[in-house]
């Protein structure tokens, strides 16, 4: 690990659970450098799994046993040619 990046506990939440698709659980620890768009990852994963199952998904970052930051994404509105989501 880089000395300017730093390791965070993450989650993605749904209903207040951690999701799981599959085999898949979205918990686990990330490495994220620093900078203005250092969460951007966690908001692409979060978006992607909200337009997925076609509700708000949490992420949130941990870091010594304190949210560190947290925010909640809703699904992007379909336009009528794209159709309905993919079935989950």
């Amino acid at each position: 690990m880089r000395s300017s990046t730093r390791e965070f506990d993450t989650e993605l939440l749904r209903n207040g659970r951690v999701v799981t698709l599959g085999a898949v659980t979205y918990r686990g620890r990330t490495v994220l450098q620093p900078g203005p768009d250092r969460f951007a990852p966690l908001r692409r994963w979060a978006q992607d799994l909200a337009d997925q199952l076609g509700g708000p998904v949490t992420w949130r970052a941990s870091a010594d046993g304190e949210v560190v930051e947290e925010q909640t994404v809703h699904p992007a509105a379909r336009t009528v040619e794209e159709g309905p989501g993919p079935a989950c």
